[in-house]
Parts: C-alpha cells; sequence; structure tokens
C-alpha cells in the first residue's frame, strides 16, 4: 500500500502500523444491540441536543449518496443517517450505529484520526489504511464542548469518486454550530459575549462568564482569537484577555443591540470589535466587575458532575436516600445504589464523590453492561504494550488505575461476568492492579461505588453473583424510590420546565390541569429520564405556554387511563349488580323471569351474579 503524502495522514498510518490494525480484528469490534442501547443511553442529553441536525442534514444528504454520521471520543457510532442505498452497501465495511471506528481499530480514518489530531480532516479512498474501507470519502470535524473537551466528531461519508474539498469546509461550520449551541444553551448562570474584530466576521467568537466575570467556556474561535488555553477556563477573569471591558459586564439593559466598542486583546493587539450579549442568566442583583479578592482556585467542574444542592426532592422516600448518601459520602465506606432506571442512581454517585474528601481527584465511571465482555478487563486494568493485537504501543492505565486516589463508579454491576468478579474481588482484597499482558503490581487508592437495577442477591442465589464479591460491595446500601412512589411529581416535573424553558427559548411554560393529573396517576416506568423526555416533547408540540395532556408522547397516551375512567367503572359495576338483585327480588328468585324483564339470557343472569358475588368476597 502507498502511504499518503498529507503530514497528519503518515502519522496516523504510522500509528495505524504500529497499533497492528487489520481488517479481521475490525470487523469485530462492534457493539451487540442491547450494549449498545445502554451505552447511546448515557449519551441521550447530547444525542437530543444534535438530532435536529442530524435529520436536517440526513435529508440534505439522502439523494446524494452519501451519509452523515457521528461518533462519540472512544469511535462508536452513535447515529449514520443518510441515502438508503449508501448506508446498504457500507453494511459490509460496518459503517453503522455501535461499530467502533476508533484509529486504534480501523486505521486512519477520519473520525477515528480526528479523535486523535482534534482538528477538522478529509480522508478520501485510498488515503484510508485499510483496503476495505477506499471506496468512501470521510470529512469529519471535532465537535468541543463549553470547556474545550471534545464529546464527539461529526462526519460525511460517501463514494469516493464523488468528494469535494467544499464538504470538510460544511461539515466543520455544522460542527461548530452545534458546538455553539452547546454553549449559549448550557444551564449555568451566565453572560454570553459575541466578540469579532472588524476585520474578519467570518466566526464568531462566544465566550461564557460567570456572576464574578470570570470565563467559565468558549468556543474554538474565542480559544484561537484570544490564545486562550482551555485549561483557563475558570481561572481568568474576563478583564485580564480583553481591556475596556468593563462597561459590557454590568447588566445590559438592551442585550439586542450590537456594540462596536474600542477593545483589544491583550494577546493580540486587535481593535474596534464587535461585541454584543446573547445571553445573561446571571442573578438580578449580582453584575460582574474586576476581582476584588483573590481570584478562584477551583476550576467548574467539567465533567458535569451532579452535586447534592442540585438534587431535587420534597419526597420523604428520596430525602432519607439523599440524607443517607450525604452521611456515607464522609466516609470511605463501598456504597450500593438500588433502583430502578431513570431514578438517578448516577447523578447520586457523582453527588457521593463531590461531597467526599475525594473530591478534588478523579471521578471514573464505567457500565459493566455496555461493554464488550472482551473489552472489558483492558478496560478495568488496562495493559501493556503489545499485550494484545491492536494494543497501544505505549500501553493504557485502566479505569481503576485512571481513579487512584478518587472514586470509580461500577454501573449496572449485577451484568459483570464471573471471570471479572474474580479480579475485581482481588483489587479490593489487596488494592492492587495487574494490566493485562503485565506482571507488576500496580498499587491504587479508589473509592467504590456501585449500581444496579435488579436484586443483586437474588443474583447471588441463582448463582450469577459472586457471593464474597457482594458482601465486600454491599458497604452502604441506598435504595432510590421510583417516580411513581414519589409524591413531588408536581414539583419536579416544574423544575424540569424551567431548564426546558432555557432550551426552547420560550417564555414560562405551565401544565394544564389534565396534564398535571397525568403526571400524578401515569406509572412512568422509565422513572424521572421519562418524565423529562416526555415534558420535552410536549412543551416542544404545545401551542402558546400551557402545556395540555394530549401534548404527551402517544405511546404514553395510548396506555393512560385517566382517573375519572377508573372511578366511573365502580358505580357502572354497582348498578348493573343492585339492577340484578331488585329484578330478582321482585320475581321470587325466578332467574328465567328475571332474564326475560332485563333482555338478557338465564346463562348470562346466572354468570353476572357470580362474576359480582366473588367480588364481593365471601358470604356468611
Amino acid at each position: 500500500m502507498l502511504a499518503p503524502t498529507n503530514a497528519l495522514l503518515k502519522k496516523s498510518w504510522e500509528r495505524s502500523r504500529l497499533n497492528g490494525v487489520n481488517a479481521l480484528t475490525a470487523k469485530d469490534a462492534i457493539l451487540e444491540e442491547a450494549q449498545f442501547r445502554q451505552y447511546r443511553e448515557q449519551k441521550e442529553e447530547f444525542m437530543r441536543t444534535v438530532d435536529p441536525t442530524m435529520e436536517h442534514l440526513a435529508y440534505w444528504l439522502k439523494s446524494s449518496y452519501s451519509i452523515v454520521v457521528l461518533c462519540d471520543p472512544s469511535g462508536y457510532i452513535l447515529e449514520s443517517k443518510g441515502d438508503p442505498a449508501f448506508l446498504k452497501d457500507t453494511e459490509k465495511i460496518q459503517v453503522h450505529r455501535g461499530a467502533c471506528w476508533s484509529e486504534q481499530v480501523r486505521g486512519t480514518n477520519s473520525a477515528g484520526t480526528v479523535i486523535v489530531e482534534q482538528k477538522p480532516l478529509a480522508v478520501v479512498g485510498t488515503d484510508h489504511y485499510l483496503p476495505s474501507n477506499h471506496m468512501l470519502y470521510c470529512a469529519a470535524s471535532p465537535i468541543f464542548d463549553p470547556y474545550g473537551e471534545l464529546v464527539a466528531v461529526l462526519d460525511f461519508s460517501g463514494h469516493s469518486a464523488m468528494y469535494h474539498p467544499s464538504l470538510l469546509g460544511m461539515v466543520d461550520v455544522m460542527a461548530r454550530k452545534i458546538e455553539d449551541w452547546l454553549l449559549i444553551h448550557r444551564p449555568d448562570r451566565q453572560m454570553v459575549i459575541s466578540l469579532y474584530p472588524e476585520q474578519s466576521a467570518k466566526h464568531h467568537a462566544l465566550l461564557a462568564v460567570d456572576q464574578d466575570g470570570v470565563v467559565t467556556g468558549g468556543n474554538r474561535e474565542a480559544q484561537q482569537l484570544l490564545h486562550l488555553d482551555k485549561k483557563r477556563f475558570g481561572q481568568v477573569h474576563l478583564t485580564e484577555l480583553i481591556a475596556d471591558i468593563e462597561p459590557l459586564l454590568g447588566r445590559q439593559k438592551d442585550t439586542a443591540a450590537a456594540l462596536t466598542m474600542p477593545l483589544h486583546a491583550k494577546a493580540s493587539g486587535q481593535r474596534h470589535w464587535h461585541a454584543k450579549v446573547l445571553i445573561d442568566t446571571r442573578p438580578p442583583q449580582l453584575a460582574a466587575s474586576p476581582p476584588s479578592r483573590p481570584k478562584p482556585t477551583r476550576p467548574p467542574n467539567r465533567t458535569g458532575l451532579t452535586s447534592f444542592d442540585e438534587l431535587y426532592g420534597q419526597d420523604e422516600q428520596f430525602l432519607a436516600a439523599i440524607r443517607l448518601a450525604k452521611r456515607a459520602a464522609k466516609t470511605d465506606y463501598t456504597v450500593m445504589l438500588f433502583g430502578e432506571s431513570g431514578t438517578g442512581k448516577d447523578v447520586v454517585s457523582q453527588a457521593i464523590h463531590l461531597e467526599s474528601n475525594r473530591a478534588d481527584k478523579p471521578f471514573v465511571a464505567i457500565n459493566c453492561g455496555a461493554i464488550p465482555k472482551s473489552l472489558l478487563e483492558s478496560e478495568l486494568f488496562g495493559y501493556e504494550p503489545g499485550a494484545f493485537t491492536g494494543a497501544k504501543q505505549s500501553g493504557q492505565p485502566g479505569k481503576i488505575e485512571q481513579a487512584h486516589q478518587g472514586t470509580l463508579f461500577l454501573d449496572e454491576i449485577a451484568e459483570m461476568p464471573l471471570e471479572m468478579q474474580v479480579a475485581l474481588l482481588r483489587v479490593l482484597q489487596d488494592f492492587t492492579v495487574h494490566r493485562v499482558g503485565g506482571t507488576k503490581p500496580i498499587h491504587v487508592d479508589v473509592r467504590i461505588i456501585t449500581a444496579t437495577h435488579t436484586d443483586l442477591w437474588q443474583k447471588v442465589q441463582e448463582g450469577s453473583f459472586r457471593a464474597d464479591l457482594f458482601y465486600r460491595l454491599q458497604g452502604v446500601q441506598i435504595t432510590l424510590p421510583p417516580l411513581r412512589e414519589r409524591a413531588d411529581r408536581l414539583q419536579l416535573a416544574a423544575l424540569l420546565l424551567q431548564g426546558i424553558e432555557a432550551q426552547l427559548g420560550t417564555g414560562p411554560l405551565t401544565l394544564s390541569a389534565s396534564a398535571k393529573k397525568l403526571i400524578e396517576s401515569y406509572s412512568w416506568p422509565g422513572n424521572v429520564r421519562q418524565l423529562a423526555a416526555a415534558l420535552r416533547e410536549a412543551a416542544f408540540l404545545s401551542e402558546g405556554g400551557t402545556i395540555e395532556q394530549a401534548s404527551f408522547p402517544a405511546y404514553i397516551l395510548s396506555s393512560y387511563s385517566p382517573p375519572e375512567a377508573i372511578e366511573l367503572a365502580a358505580p357502572t359495576a354497582n348498578t348493573e349488580k343492585n339492577e340484578i338483585v331488585e329484578v330478582l327480588r321482585q320475581t321470587g328468585g325466578n332467574v328465567s323471569q328475571t332474564a326475560r324483564i332485563l333482555g338478557i339470557g338465564r346463562n348470562t343472569v346466572y354468570r353476572k351474579l357470580k362474576k359480582l358475588l366473588d367480588q364481593d368476597g365471601p358470604h356468611p
């Protein structure tokens, strides 16, 4: 094979060669359907953000023998849409949901190589490392969160003969639009400022500042324009980056008008910038000013972890669980969180970590049910260089090592294979790990939090979970109540609506009486996660500020029985019973005559009497 001449692609080919990439192992790097569903469920909020863009691009590409693909930072395809014929053609090379297209697995390709290089890149035809992918063109761009961390890769793919250089620019523009949306719509109390110099208005630089004027986020343009290292988010005041910016930091009476201000970036010297406040959700009584006290020493929570202060609940069962979690956080006990899917086990685990003395150390989460068994060992324990085909030449620390001095969250612990249970038990006994392919023990100090929606003790009885590991993990058990048992459903719905208002950019949203009744009486098998999704759809479909019951998802309405229907059923049964009894009394117990008067058959009378007597229970 002839290596490409592009410098980035040449480096990628060399990495692919060192990683031992080959088509035989690549074709097996696919999540099973159940694993993929769990894997994608963890990214549900981000997927809701990008779905409108994906739909728009898919519609645009569907007649051009091309598709749009979204990958996560591990290289797994979260979504692929577009031309149905091309989607079918690419099935044979696994361009579909759940397939891993990291560079370590499939060699040089746009999504996998962009994950490594973190800059837009096109890989066309023979630029792909694996010959099986030579049929493709791929143009991809990274998507960064407001803190500058990679969250996904957006990719256009099609037949190599149809590639045009403009596609790379287009996919990069769309990726940047998604980044801007993520920055503007995050729930933080913030002011977002749009800046651009008069000489170049191609892309707006967006900066987010908190109520103290500290820069907490920015898009790629802002980082480049101000020479702002993403590590400085949460550490630098805006006045340190831009001179004469103080007037803009005060609360603006009119945020719609763009201001031309004689500003200059202290790093670039550029003057005469346009500046505009896009949104301002800072508390009304506060306005940012240059810091008169020491700068904050603790950066913002870039991992998006949730604290106890952000958990809402007035239900006594829920509050009791949170009180227990707060007590457990002060210890190093292992914690086992139990609750149905969607009850908030993941966010409670994060809150425990942030409340503990390990808060400034790593919080590492792994879903034991979402990772293929063949990869779970290397994910947990890491591996040495050359431990297996496709292993990095530098080796890789596992999740347990990465959580050293911090917290390891093992979600869906009941799904962990038995052989991995044995290995985890050894870690909990002596707190050392051995990487795959290695012999040297590595000391670790981790606090373990587990979560499950199944009865783990029942799994022990069935023989699918080790009793000795169960006892090691037991520590403190915290049970989160399902939403249907919580008495604060309406209050919780109101809180969720506040976030939805910000997402949709609407005015205040309220629930009609029938919508409130549905929220209070529906069973909510998906719990808080389902309620949040249902409210988002209902808010989007509703016209005006009032959400009606009819706007809720059809699958909910089809299985929902209003309380009135249940209440009406009992009087109907009682009326029928009273009527039959009264006619029997009038006829002296003559069933045949009763049947004729009622216009029903004798057997029907007997059957209804038996049913009514059974409902009443045994008689003396």
